[in-house]
């Protein structure tokens, strides 16, 4: 899985053609990926934590960061190597962003 922790920052200055742009863009890397490609959404602003035993809820997942999950995408690859080299051509990255790569655990 990668999840895409976005620069909430470039968004919020994209115009609706930059942000069109952007999302054919992600487009364009999912043909890329071909077989690779198995599913992946975005995910709408804001958000909510709920932290603890307390189960507090405050809003966003931390009030100093400007990065957001914004989206995920499940890939198939055949090791966390391989996809980390698939994951630098992601879109994201190229706005400031950055990507973690986790491992979906089979149960």
């Amino acid at each position: 899985m990668l999840l895409l922790f976005d620069n909430e920052d470039a968004y919020k200055q994209m115009s609706p053609e930059d942000y069109q742009e952007e999302i054919e863009a992600h487009g364009k890397w999912i043909e890329e990926l071909g077989g690779h490609f198995d599913t992946g959404e975005a995910l709408e602003f804001p958000s909510k934590t709920v932290r603890g035993e307390e189960k507090i809820v405050t809003d966003g997942p931390f009030l100093e960061t400007k990065e957001l999950v914004g989206g995920f995408y499940i890939i198939n690859a055949e090791s966390l190597e391989h996809a980390a080299e698939l994951a630098k051509g992601c879109p994201t990255l190229r706005l400031g962003g950055n990507i973690e790569i986790r491992e979906v655990m089979a149960m």
